[in-house]
């Protein structure tokens, strides 16, 4: 019995994406009562034979070798099954984390009850929990992570939707809102379907931005666009179909000015924060990277971000 279990979800991809993942979890997650849990579906390329060798020398270590590919989906619910622990996290294969990143994502569970999921920080995911990094390897993109948390100690802010990169949630929640939803196939719109079901059940979706988690992305379905597109598109639907709506979310760089204008408030109401400067920075670089190419969503969108850049010469004047 552990009180954290961690459950990754493997097919292929053995020494690109699933040993470096299970490598930083040994060394960056600490004396907290955690188990591993990877789920494989069904490897050609050594896996298996690798995580059973793994497990006889790391006793946290427990394996589930699938016969058949079950799909993100399957292979974390067949996870969440196994789990003993009272927090549930899963992470991605292809993801590498930083120190202490169970401690804060564990905390946010236990301090506020009203939580149902919380996540990271990351380098590559489609909302705002992505910040700017520039490096070309996960060893410069973990030293920018670092440094983005070390600005960012103790603060969080609430969403919409999480990516399934890497979520943490209590077992009452997992058993209140029930299983991932098979339905979606090998992959997409499984995570929003659960966020719903999450805020649905009453509960709030949180990001602490003082952990942050590399993510390589799309490394399995990268490797094969059309059936990716194909996927999006038949999920989708699948997902408006079941909820009677058109799925529409606000679009990251919509969230990642409002986050801007969240720390401009805060800088005004405290005063000079070097912490606040770095991270309205960094988010800048990232809302220019998003400026949209239509004409009118474009008009839209230069208008709030000049409201915004106005707002921070006046306050960089009132604190100067």
């Amino acid at each position: 019995m552990a009180e954290i279990s961690i459950i990754i979800v493997t097919y292929n991809s053995l020494h690109e994406t699933t040993v470096p993942c299970l490598e930083s979890i040994f060394k960056h997650t600490g004396d907290e009562d955690y188990e591993v849990i990877v789920v494989d579906n069904n490897s050609h390329d050594g896996t298996q034979t690798y995580l059973t060798e793994l497990a006889g020398r790391a006793p946290r270590l427990r394996c589930v070798l699938n016969t058949v590919n079950r799909g993100f989906a399957g292979g974390n619910n067949d996870g969440l099954r196994a789990a003993s622990g009272t927090i549930l996290v899963l992470l991605n294969n292809d993801t590498q984390v930083s120190e202490d990143w169970l401690a804060g994502l564990r905390a946010a569970l236990l301090e506020d009850g009203s939580i149902g999921l919380v996540g990271p920080v990351s380098n590559a995911v489609g909302n705002e929990q992505k910040i700017f990094t520039g490096g070309g390897t996960p060893a410069e993109i973990l030293a920018e992570g670092a440094a983005w948390v070390r600005h960012s100690r103790g603060d969080a802010f609430e969403t919409e939707r999480l990516g399934f990169f890497c979520v943490a949630l209590r077992r009452e929640t997992a058993d209140a809102v029930g299983p991932l939803d098979e339905a979606f196939d090998l992959g997409f719109y499984e995570d929003d379907d659960y966020c719903l079901r999450v805020r649905k059940a009453g509960y709030r979706l949180v990001c602490r931005e003082d952990v942050f988690v590399y993510h390589r992305g799309s490394s399995s379905f990268g490797k094969a666009p059309g059936k990716t597109r194909e996927l999006l598109k038949k999920n989708r639907l699948r997902l408006e179909r079941k909820y009677g709506i058109r799925y529409a979310p606000r679009h990251p760089r919509d969230r990642q000015l409002d986050l801007v204008e969240s720390y401009l408030q805060e800088r005004k109401r405290t005063g000079s924060s070097d912490d606040l400067r770095y991270k309205i920075e960094s988010r800048m670089r990232i809302i220019h990277e998003l400026t949209p190419h239509g004409f009118l969503k474009r008009w839209r969108f230069m208008r709030r971000l000049n409201a915004i850049l106005s707002r921070l010469q006046e306050i960089q004047g009132i604190h100067s």
